[in-house]
Order: structure tokens, then sequence, then C-alpha cells
């Protein structure tokens, strides 16, 4: 049975993920180029694009549709008008705390075969609010970092030897908390601050430049900055030199991060915030250290003692990484389809 991989968006990660799924058999590429109204105040274009999206998606007969980024489509909520009579799947890559998406989120899921998350973590909180219909695909890296000198030279290449670099990497969305950890280096000692380079490699978004280099101002931080697109060589270099990658992003934000993901299969510890999922993933297979969403002398303080972690050589032991791999990703996602055709979710 033919497998439609349904996609809108062909940027970054996007393609990356769609373009692996097409080694699979039997799988083809469905992309409808359609910009979908992300605004609910414009609720009639934010409704019409969605059900005219789903409608295109399902357009064929005696095919399994697998909806890439469920997320844009599950909000979709006049669900009386649908009769869906289609094996479909979807890949949902964010769980949601606001109480009207998740009910709208398990009215839909009644509606399809299977919800696939990317960790056991996001699962959990699937079945928590009574949706069943779950899998687990693990996110890989997608990179070959076999191909970039090693730590050592990169750092020598970009005079970086006797600094500690701490990494966040993506564009600076406000959901990405790029604000509270400029505002953290506050509470940091002057020693400490000094021994320590700021790496911001990602696209200007939220926080522009200016922002940042002001507050690298104020509150005395040593940058180094990389504003803009960002090669595939140009980002694995940025992973590579990294001693510590920090994810402060905001409550807001409910699923993976792709930095998080090049940190682990590089065996890089973490920063992350308690009780978000990347946070829960930190504490549970020992992936770093975790600090109180949203608080910057909090994330001062785990930084320092993450420095403190690393120099006494307290590094983290764990295998999680093996679990990020394409092979598995593959693997996993063949399982699926072939349950999916043989009706084993029904």
């Amino acid at each position: 049975m033919k497998i439609n991989l349904c996609e809108t968006n062909l940027d970054g990660h996007h393609e990356i993920y769609l373009e692996n799924l097409l080694n699979i058999s039997s799988t083809s590429k469905l992309f409808i180029d359609i910009k979908i109204e992300g605004n609910k105040k414009r609720i009639f274009n934010y409704i019409f694009d969605r059900k005219k999206l789903i409608k295109k998606f399902l357009s064929k007969d005696n095919e399994i549709f697998h909806l890439l980024y469920f997320d844009m489509i599950y909000t979709y909520f006049p669900l009386s008008s649908l009769n869906i009579n289609k094996i479909i799947l979807g890949t949902l890559h964010f769980v949601p705390e606001e109480k009207l998406k998740i009910i709208l989120l398990k009215n839909f899921s009644k509606k399809i075969d299977l919800i696939v998350v990317h960790s056991e973590i996001l699962k959990e909180k699937l079945l928590k609010i009574g949706i069943k219909n779950v899998e687990v695909v693990h996110y890989p890296s997608f990179y070959d970092y076999s191909i970039i000198e090693p730590k050592e030279k990169l750092k020598k290449k970009f005079k970086l030897e006797d600094k500690i670099v701490l990494t966040t990497l993506g564009g600076t969305r406000n959901d990405k908390g790029l604000d509270i950890l400029l505002e953290s280096f506050k509470y940091l000692n002057s020693e400490l601050k000094e021994r320590i380079i700021l790496n911001i490699a990602g696209k200007e978004e939220t926080f522009k430049k200016e922002f940042i280099v002001q507050k690298s101002k104020e509150n005395k931080i040593n940058i180094r900055g990389k504003y803009g697109f960002l090669t595939d060589e140009e980002f694995m270099e940025n992973v590579l030199l990294t001693d510590v990658m920090v994810m402060p992003y905001r409550k807001i934000f409910g699923g993976n991060s792709g930095p998080m993901t090049e940190a682990i299969v590089n065996k890089i510890p973490c920063i992350t915030p308690k009780g978000l999922n990347i946070g829960d993933l930190t504490e549970k297979y020992d992936l770093g250290l975790t600090f109180e969403c949203e608080n910057p002398k909090s994330l001062a303080e785990t930084i320092e003692k993450m420095i403190l972690n690393k120099e006494k050589n307290e590094f983290f032991t764990s295998d999680y990484h093996k679990k990020l791999t394409v092979e598995n990703f593959l693997r996993s996602y063949e399982e699926i389809y072939s349950k999916l055709e043989k009706g084993e979710y029904k």
C-alpha cells in the first residue's frame, strides 16, 4: 500500500525529515504548497485553510496518509463536517498545554489511526490526557559529523582553546528564551564570566543582534555570534566546539529540541528547564542538569554547577544517544507503516 508523506513546508528540518522517510519503500512525497493561516484572530481563514489542506491531503483512496506536521492540523475544530475513512497517522512534535488545544487534539486523535511522538515522555503526557493511540519514534541526528574537525582543532581554529564554550543554537525566537540566558549572566561572578564564551548561532527572530549586543555589554558577556542562516558544516562546527549546550526555553515550549539532539549524539552535556519535555529527558537519561524554568538566577547557579562538574571530570555516562540514529528512526517507521497496513491499530 502506498504511503503518502504529507507536508506543506520544505525548509530546514522539514525537508531532511521527509527526504529520509522517502528511503522507505512504498513512501511517496505529497507536497502541497499552501500557506496556512496561523493567526487565530482571522478565524475564517484559520479554519478554511486547514479544511482545504485536509481535503487535499486525503484526496486519494486505499492509501496510507502520514501527516508529518500534525501540530498544524489538529486545531481544525469543525470535526462534524469531516468524514475521514482513510488510514492516517500524524506526527506530533509538541504536546499542548492549553486546555482548548488539548480538547481539540483528543477529538482529532479519535479520527485518525495513530499519533507518533518523539520521546517516551511525550507519549506519557498523551496517555495521561486520555490519548491511547500513540507510538514513539526517536528523533535522530541526520548529520554526518565525521566530515568535521574534532573539538580540539575547532577550538584552536576559532581561538577558543582556553574558554568554556556555552552554546545556544537556532533562531532567536521568544519561546527559546535567549533573553533569559543573557539575563542569567548578571548572577555569575566576574572570574567565571571571563572564562566563558557564549556562542550564539542562528537566525535573528524575536531577539535581534542589537538587543543581544546591548545585553552582552550590560552583563559583561563574551559573545561569539553568528546571526543568520547556517550551512550544515557551520551548524556541525558550532555543535562540536561546544562544551555545554544550553536550552533556556520558556514554558510554552512543549517538544523536543534539535540542538539538544545534536548535543546528545556528541556526548555534550545539556542544561534544560525543569518541567518541560527536554528537562524531563535530561533528568531521566542523565543528559546534564536542569534549572527552574524562566528563572535567570536558577540558570546561573546551574551553569556554575555544570562547570564545576566538568572540572571534576563528573561527566555524564548516558547511552541515550544510541536511540537517536537514522537507522532506528527508519526501522521504527517501517514497523508502524507495516502495522497500519495490516490494520493492527484499529
